[in-house]
């Protein structure tokens, strides 16, 4: 059985890094190929391909975290409370901040956070946060249902409510 995350899953350091070792202790058994391993642990196989050169490398305790800052990455500039406060603003409607219709796009997600939050992300990391949420931000077509009220109504009861993931 696969243990594949969601996007929508976000590990904190402790849990990546307990992944990270009980790869590498198959990895050290030698009993599963490296694709077996990235599956059963829901990574790609190119990861567990960098494992295994840091472990040949460092040993085991390259593959532990560290308290270097420059090895974690920048801290979120969202933090839950703001991100909590984000969905509320989304479930809100574009509408109702200003847009003509109600899709959420990656691009009016940065330009909301902009507003709100003064925080200048770009849409492609707007996109991660949304998958994060749950939602799927959608690409507004040329000449969509803007243009026709009916095809608007449709789409409003048909399309829009399988945007937000279940």
């Amino acid at each position: 059985m696969s243990k594949k995350l969601s996007p929508a899953v976000t590990l904190t350091r402790e849990q990546k890094e307990q992944r990270r070792l009980a790869a590498a202790q198959e990895l050290l058994e030698g009993e599963k190929s490296q694709a077996q391993i990235a599956e059963d642990h829901g990574v790609t196989p190119s990861a567990v391909s960098k494992w295994k050169t840091t472990l040949e490398e460092e040993g085991i305790e390259g593959l532990k975290s560290t308290t270097d800052e420059g090895n974690q990455g920048p801290d979120p500039q969202l933090d839950d409370q703001d991100r909590e406060q984000l969905v509320e603003l989304l479930e809100e409607g574009a509408q109702a901040h200003g847009w003509e219709t109600d899709l959420w796009t990656s691009k009016r997600v940065a330009t909301l956070i902009e507003r709100e939050f003064n925080i200048d992300y770009t849409s492609r990391h707007c996109s991660r946060i949304l998958r994060e949420l749950g939602y799927r931000p959608v690409k507004p077509r040329e000449g969509t249902a803007e243009k026709d009220p009916e095809e608007k109504e449709r789409w409003l009861n048909e399309e829009a409510k399988q945007l937000k993931k279940s």
